[in-house]
């Protein structure tokens, strides 16, 4: 509602006589007064009349300044009267609303309705001068107690649910409770006959805090004290333990108003009982089995320095090559399978998972496309295995290539990447993969080039092609060049029950050990956007093709099909992470860094590359499921603390839930608006 500001040009008149009585002097001065609030409500019901003003002036507001108040009842009229004369029915501090402003509240007994009702300032008790307001005026007439008086009581639960906190709220047409309080009204409420059910019959809608509710439903009885308190918030005696799954605490509040005393019942609700709802999902991760392979065409040299830097970086040492001189022949290709099915059978009865690391050395890219193809025959029929299983493959080629085949791409690190920018062949970049882009990638730490006095020294990528290989050490050296001092494939142990769903074109969905989220008709659940792990998966009867949905979906779902377990699964854009430790030696000292390689996770390639997520055992989601178990239609508290009386768990389906409930030593004056 606008309010109109009354404003008058206060006249400050100073006259000098003169021996002649001929005239005075007068000043004419602007104090710039005006009435900011100048509200007042009646109630029928407690035969009282209110009265709230808020003054600001530049000047002229001193001690001696009074706001004065009148009206007109069929008795008769009250002439004007400063407000602090009159007999007041509830206590009204004197409050301070800062520099040149004037604030308060008032509240007399009146029993008959009241008319022409104006408040306005007298800038001194003594003097003429005077600013009217333009007076708001509210008549609320008999009816039941939750619209029709001044003020209610409700009880709110602290965060254990054990303890009530017991309040009076402020309830004027115009007023808000906060303002009311904030202009000095208080007022005394009583607390006692304290008794716990499971609910009530009142009217939730038409009468939110159950106010005077008709049919308080709490028949026992509970041995909290009487509370009589005028602050507008005090916590009565906890409710015993063995009470947790009753959630209705009712009460015999009473008020004071000019009549008397006002009794009502007063509810407090529970709130709602959260869980997470999967607190963590447990997949350890582990170290895989290294398989290591050199290929290399072996009847001629093509580079003895490159081929010994492939052979360095896997980790080789001196194990056999395999001879590619023949693979035009057609048979390449079949024996290559055999090898690495014969290894990986042979392996698996350790139980562990595996990893290909493969050195390829060459000179015809022809022969890329080669292993490409037995790479994605190898591990076609590895994909929905359990452990022990080869979870992918990562290949250190001579050159930078494409990985072509999806399997290969979503499975294998392929390297050297073809991320640069000194790339001239558009038609290399085509098609490019994650796993080519992850040999870009390495951590942050990482520099880009060395000081060395006065010079800058290049830093070669640790996993760069024949070409950029050769060009360096012929500039710098092979010492400067790197060493790789530990190859770590990490890889999630999938158990026997686990069961693996694809899901184009985002990768495999795993539902690894019977993780089940159970729940009943009744309750609800909440889904927040947090900085976990974001790929969670859920499964029930009735979800269409490919028969899953994402977690974010799970709240609605229940809600609208509803079910009492929901399958808990995880996506994965990429088979194991691969962590190198590598030092360089550069400014005659030895820097050590490591570097991180596809994860089995999705997430943006700008991203950081979430090693720490791999290198523990399991994904946190317990801020990111929240499920409502009991007293989920009761209302909730929002994150600032605010009492939302008509917002029950349900509005938090695709939202946080976070709460700010109240703890005991809070302050008298909760935040309530």
């Amino acid at each position: 509602m606008k309010r109109a500001h009354s404003r008058l040009l206060p006249i400050l008149v100073s006259c000098a006589l003169v021996m002649s009585c001929l005239g005075c002097k007068v000043a004419i001065t602007d104090i710039g007064g005006f009435f900011a609030l100048a509200d007042a409500a009646w109630f029928a019901e407690e035969e009282t009349l209110f009265f709230f003003y808020e003054i600001q002036a530049e000047q002229g507001l001193g001690d001696e300044s009074v706001v004065e108040v009148t009206y007109t009842t069929d008795r008769g009229v009250q002439a004007w009267i400063a407000l602090a004369e009159l007999p007041q029915v509830h206590t009204h501090l004197a409050v301070e609303c800062g520099a040149n402003t004037r604030c308060g509240s008032g509240s007399v007994q009146v029993p008959i309705e009241p008319r022409n009702v104006s408040i306005r300032l007298r800038y001194h008790r003594e003097g003429e001068l005077s600013l009217d307001a333009s007076t708001v005026y509210n008549v609320v007439g008999p009816g039941p107690a939750h619209t029709h008086r001044s003020a209610l009581i409700y009880g709110v639960f602290d965060t254990a649910n054990t303890a009530v906190q017991w309040r009076l709220r402020h309830r004027f047409p115009t007023i808000r409770n906060a303002e009311a309080e904030r202009l000095g009204l208080r007022r005394v409420f009583t607390i006692d006959g304290q008794r716990i059910g499971n609910g009530n019959s009142g009217d939730t809608a038409g009468n939110p805090y159950l106010y005077d509710a008709a049919n308080c439903d709490a028949p026992r009885a509970l041995d909290g004290n009487p509370l009589t308190t005028e602050e507008r918030a005090i916590f009565d005696a906890d409710v015993p333990e063995d009470l947790a799954a009753l959630g209705v605490v009712c009460a015999d509040s009473t008020v004071i108003d000019a009549k008397g005393d006002f009794e009502a019942d007063a509810v407090a609700r529970k709130n709602p009982e959260v869980r997470p709802a999967f607190p963590v999902l447990r997949s350890p991760v582990s170290d895989a089995r290294r398989l290591t392979y050199v290929l290399r065409i072996c009847e001629r040299t093509i580079s003895g320095p490159h081929l010994g830097m492939q052979r360095q970086r896997v980790l080789a040492g001196d194990a056999e090559a395999i001879c590619l001189d023949d693979w035009m022949d057609g048979g390449l290709a079949d024996m290559l399978e055999t090898r690495f099915r014969d290894d990986v059978d042979r392996i698996r009865a350790e139980g562990s998972d595996m990893v290909i690391a493969l050195a390829l050395h060459h000179d015809d890219r022809a022969i890329a496309a080669v292993i490409e193809d037995v790479l994605a025959r190898t591990l076609d029929s590895e994909q929905n295995r359990n452990t022990p299983r080869l979870a992918g493959a990562f290949v250190f080629d001579s050159y930078a290539r494409t990985v072509q085949d999806p399997l290969v791409s979503a499975t294998t690190v392929w390297c050297p990447a073809l991320i640069d920018t000194d790339i001239e062949d558009e038609e290399d970049l085509e098609g490019l993969s994650f796993s080519s882009l992850a040999c870009a990638a390495p951590d942050a730490a990482i520099p880009t080039s060395l000081g060395l006095g006065p010079f800058d020294l290049g830093v070669l990528p640790i996993l760069s092609d024949r070409a950029r290989y050769l060009d360096f050490i012929s500039t710098f050296s092979e010492a400067q060049a790197g060493t790789m001092r530990d190859l770590v494939f990490r890889v999630p142990e999938r158990p026997a029950s686990a069961e693996h769903v694809t899901v184009p074109p985002f990768g495999t969905a795993t539902f690894f050990n019977d993780e089940v989220i159970t729940a009943q008709p009744d309750d609800v659940f909440s889904f927040c956007q947090t900085d976990e792990y974001e790929g969670f998966v859920f499964r029930a009867p009735l979800i269409p093709e490919p028969g899953l949905l994402p977690i974010e979906n799970l709240p609605q779902w229940h809600a609208e099909v509803g079910g009492q377990s929901y399958q808990l699964g995880i996506l994965w854009d990429f088979p194991f992470l691969l962590r190198l430790e590598y030092e360089v030696v550069a400014s005659l000292a030895v820097s050590a860094f490591s570097v991180t390689l596809p994860l089995g996770i999705g997430i943006d390639a700008s991203d950081d590359l979430g090693g720490t997520l791999w290198g523990a055992d399991e994904f946190p989601l317990a801020r990111t499921l929240t499920q409502c178990v009991r007293f989920c239609e009761h209302p909730t508290f929002d994150s600032a603390g605010v009492y939302q009386v008509r917002q029950p768990f349900t509005v938090y389906q695709n939202t946080c839930y976070a709460p700010k409930q109240p703890v005991r030593g809070d302050s008298g004056f909760p935040l309530d608006p």
